[in-house]
């Protein structure tokens, strides 16, 4: 295994600042002041990729720095199954250390083995816990609105979500960005019981069985047109008509077809929305049912898709459905 210098002079740094008590978050602030780059965009440099649009490749996720200080490949020892299948067709789980299969000296060393274990003794905090993630209800769903980042739910008394990515910069718009959990959850409740309440008082959609219809008629002519114009071209290629002929007629039934083509996107796209209008209704009846009083994992799951925070505790959500109160 051949090394990388540069990797492995990362890896000894990050090594070195937790041996001088330096915690996860301090270690971040510490790459980001140096301008190291974070591994994703470190290995798509190497091979030339195209780097999604960052906000920084300089911030380093904590959990980055504290993978790397828990892994002992870096002492010289290849890991193997950390992971397994349990059963074909689904997703790998992670396996109990005292499962896995260590090769100790399989390849260099970046870091000495007396190293390694002093960090895992000074702090014992890095190592990563293999216990189930408390569930909350807007889990994956709170993202910073000015870096785009998921946000952090730090489980205190009273939780709070955090933008962690902006931490090591107070330049950064969203320094210091957070909102407390419970205001979050009554702020979105009542998006959307207004979201609700205006698709209860929208006209459920009775022509949807006459845009079918003209839409199937729509299809029959754009077959249609197809059809004669593969006639024409096979004319063309047998001989019996010169190119100018051809191309004169090809020109005249595409020019016929272009306002059948755009009337038939127009139909399909109110259709599908009309479609979807009247199914979200009628999921509005069975929701009621449920007599809810505040914010629920059903009503998230079929309300939202993104939450954005901003400062002053604006906010603003990515529906899953269409944004009714845009359509007053």
């Amino acid at each position: 295994m051949k090394m990388d210098e540069p990797a492995a002079n990362t890896v000894r740094l990050i090594f070195q600042l937790a041996l001088q008590g330096m915690s996860n978050t301090k270690i971040a602030k510490e790459l980001y002041d140096r301008k190291i780059v974070i591994p994703e965009v470190y290995k798509g440099r190497k091979r030339r990729q195209e780097m999604p649009d960052l906000h920084s490749p300089y911030v380093w996720t904590l959990s980055t720095i504290q993978r790397i200080l828990s892994d002992e490949q870096y002492i010289g020892t290849y890991v193997m199954r950390k992971t397994v299948v349990k059963e074909l067709g689904t997703k790998s789980v992670n396996q109990n250390e005292k499962d896995w299969i260590k090769i100790p000296n399989h390849h260099e060393a970046i870091i000495t083995k007396e190293i390694f274990e002093q960090v895992q003794k000074q702090l014992p905090h890095i190592k990563i816990k293999s216990r189930k993630q408390k569930e909350y209800l807007l889990k994956g769903k709170v993202y910073c609105g000015y870096c785009n980042h998921n946000m952090d739910r730090r489980p205190k008394k009273n939780a709070v979500f955090i933008c962690r990515y902006s931490e090591v910069d107070a330049a950064f718009s969203c320094h210091n960005l957070s909102i407390e959990e419970k205001e979050l959850e009554e702020i979105v409740f009542q998006m959307i019981l207004k979201q609700i309440e205006i698709i209860k008082n929208a006209e459920q959609i009775s022509n949807i069985d006459v845009q079918t219809a003209q839409k199937i008629e729509l299809q029959k002519q754009v077959k249609l047109y197809q059809q004669k114009k593969k006639i024409f071209y096979e004319q063309y290629i047998e001989g019996n008509l010169t190119e100018e002929q051809f191309m004169r007629i090809n020109l005249e039934l595409t020019k016929e077809l272009e306002p059948i083509q755009s009337k038939l996107e127009k139909i399909d796209f109110q259709l599908q929305y009309n479609q979807k209008r009247n199914l979200f209704q009628n999921q509005i009846e069975k929701i009621e049912k449920d007599n809810f009083h505040s914010l629920s994992k059903k009503l998230v799951d079929i309300f939202i898709d993104k939450i954005y925070i901003f400062k002053e505790n604006r906010i603003e959500v990515k529906w899953k459905i269409e944004d009714f109160l845009q359509k007053r």
